[in-house]
């Protein structure tokens, strides 16, 4: 990106009504000692998002229900949750879970016959298939009558909340087709954040001509529809099929190893596995470890489950390639299937957290994707991801001796909340219907807008709480530990408590991040800027000029400054709500 962002700064300063990202010009000049970068920044970054502005005046606005208007009616295709939580696993209850896998490649993908844009590389076409797009599914019910509650993993950069809903709804819809009455009580869709798999959100090159189409009445959506209708029909079948293949087991919690160690910042320090590295923040407070489940039926002729939570990006394949591929997920996928059961992956609170390419890895690993190679040669612009893959298998692997049961009780909160948009690339994307939001009117909002998305609350057994957050969330504001006001952008104090301090001690807390929706970066508001900051830090000689650089790509893609502190108030609402 910083080579991107190098040779395009031109480009991008002069087509800024296509790439920018949040508007910041109610800064305060100088908030941080008058530093130059700040006047310069207010003023391109002024500049960019009058452009902004501008182009959406002009353009063909969607017409949209007010707050007051999407909160007086039903929601649809929403659900609340478990009608009441439980302290205690019902009499005779037992686990059951269902698994379900589709892929949602389309056939002209496979066959060759057609290319498609992937939604992490702006220019990145994919003509064919290495490994596999997927929406994989489980149904998990606690035997206390109060319904199933569904979990799904689909491939992909960003699941919108308007396609969330239309796969609930073809859901619904196929049950009914079956004749089977549901007693679905939520349907969690978390994305992997997988790169290199088409675009399933519609923030990339496709954009442009949508956009220009727009004003002639043309095609609205910024993704490509044709898959759009293959990821909504089949990742409604993975979840009808978990949903109907149910049977009893029990389920059992673990904790692969530490993966943590950043030898250059010191963290860490007693990790043995230094997988991974916060870009953005280099303090402590984010998730180092694979949780696990593991389901175990009672049947044992059918197949154990493991679904395995972490905040990492899937970064690992060069945007170069031209085969898809659902990166290191994948092929943790393989390991654990080779091993005899079905996986699944969900992306956490990863924000600026990646898998760190650069660690080394032990040395059979390395000599068994060697071996791979040397027998597939396409697989060595995959290698990385292999790797990795393989790697992060074995540790959840060699971990399942020490599991820990966990009772049936399984308690499901959720809850619609509104995020203001500011004026920015997905800003515009919102307001202009490009990407699949859930848009309504808003005089609070300095856009005149702003989104309805997802937050939820789910207890799974009595010491673990999975939180669920509708975008790429820094886990500092969950975990603790923010940026100060010395080293945020805006100089100002974080004031918001952390969502795991409301939680009782002692309990395991995750984050289901991506879920429900796709609304970018959810940073905190003190350490918001333009994303204008970013190119100027990142130029060359500017530390000179401007002091140590400060990442800011983060904000290109955020659907505004108040996001953070927005969705930290509702998931902290849930969390006393539930433990006052």
């Amino acid at each position: 990106m910083k080579k991107l962002s190098r040779s395009f700064i031109a480009i991008l300063l002069v087509f800024t009504m296509l790439f920018s990202a949040n508007s910041t010009t109610s800064f305060a000049i100088g908030e941080q000692g008058n530093n130059p970068i700040y006047f310069v920044t207010n003023v391109l970054g002024g500049f960019i998002d009058g452009l902004i502005k501008l182009l959406g005046v002009l353009a063909p606005t969607p017409d949209y229900p007010t707050v007051e208007e999407y909160f007086a009616a039903d929601s649809e295709n929403f659900y609340e949750g478990t009608e009441s939580f439980i302290d205690d696993a019902a009499d005779g209850a037992k686990w059951s879970l269902g698994f379900g896998k589709e892929s949602v490649v389309p056939d002209n993908l496979r066959d060759g016959s057609k290319k498609y844009y992937t939604g992490g590389y702006f220019t990145q076409k994919v003509n064919g298939v290495f490994d596999d797009q997927k929406a994989v599914a489980i149904a998990l019910n606690d035997g206390s009558g109060r319904g199933t509650t569904i979990f799904a993993s689909i491939d992909g950069i960003g699941v919108a909340n308007a396609d969330v809903r239309a796969i609930r709804s073809a859901v619904e819809q196929k049950l009914r087709e079956k004749g089977i009455d549901s007693d679905i009580n939520a349907i969690n869709i978390n994305a992997t954040h997988c790169h290199t798999v088409i675009d399933t959100q519609g923030i990339g090159l496709d954009l442009l001509p949508k956009i220009l189409f727009s004003f002639f009445g043309g095609a609205k959506r910024s993704v490509n529809t044709e898959f759009l209708e293959v990821m909504i029909d089949r990742s409604a079948d993975a979840i009808v099929e978990a949903y109907t293949n149910t049977e009893t087991g029990k389920l059992y919690y673990f904790e692969a190893a530490d993966m943590g160690k950043d030898e250059e910042h010191g963290l860490y320090l007693e990790d043995e596995y230094p997988y991974l590295v916060n870009k953005r923040y280099y303090n402590e407070n984010y998730q180092n470890f694979f949780a696990c489940f593991k389901f175990v039926p009672d049947n044992k002729a059918s197949a154990a489950t493991i679904f395995t939570n972490i905040g990492a990006h899937p970064t690992l394949i060069d945007e170069d390639t031209k085969l898809l591929s659902a990166d290191f997920p994948a092929f943790m996928e393989k390991k654990i299937n080779d091993a005899g059961m079905n996986f699944m992956f969900i992306q956490g609170a990863q924000a600026p957290v990646s898998v760190n390419k650069w660690a080394d890895l032990p040395e059979n690993t390395i000599n068994e994707v060697d071996a791979e190679i040397a027998v597939n040669p396409t697989a060595e612009d995959y290698k990385t991801a292999i790797l990795f893959g393989y790697e992060f298998a074995k540790l959840v692997l060699e971990a399942q001796d020490n599991v820990k049961e966990i009772e049936p009780i399984l308690n499901v909160r959720m809850t619609e909340y509104t995020v203001q948009l500011e004026t920015g690339l997905f800003g515009y994307g919102a307001t202009e219907g490009f990407i699949g939001t859930t848009t309504v009117e808003d005089p609070e909002s300095e856009t005149g807008y702003s989104i309805i998305t997802e937050a939820g609350y789910i207890e799974i057994g009595k010491d673990i709480v999975l939180l669920t957050a509708p975008g790429e969330i820094v886990p500092q504001l969950i975990y603790g530990n923010v940026v100060t006001a010395e080293d945020s952008y805006r100089g100002t104090e974080w004031t918001y408590e952390a969502t795991a301090d409301l939680i009782p001690e002692g309990k395991t807390v995750l984050v289901m991040g991506l879920c429900n929706d796709a609304i970018g970066y959810i940073l905190p508001d003190n350490d918001f800027a333009h994303f204008i900051a970013d190119l100027i830090w990142d130029a060359d000689g500017a530390e000179k000029l401007f002091g140590p650089y400060h990442r800011h790509y983060e904000e290109m893609l955020s659907a505004g400054s108040s996001a953070g502190s927005t969705t930290v108030t509702v998931l902290n609402g849930l969390a006393k709500s539930i433990n006052p």
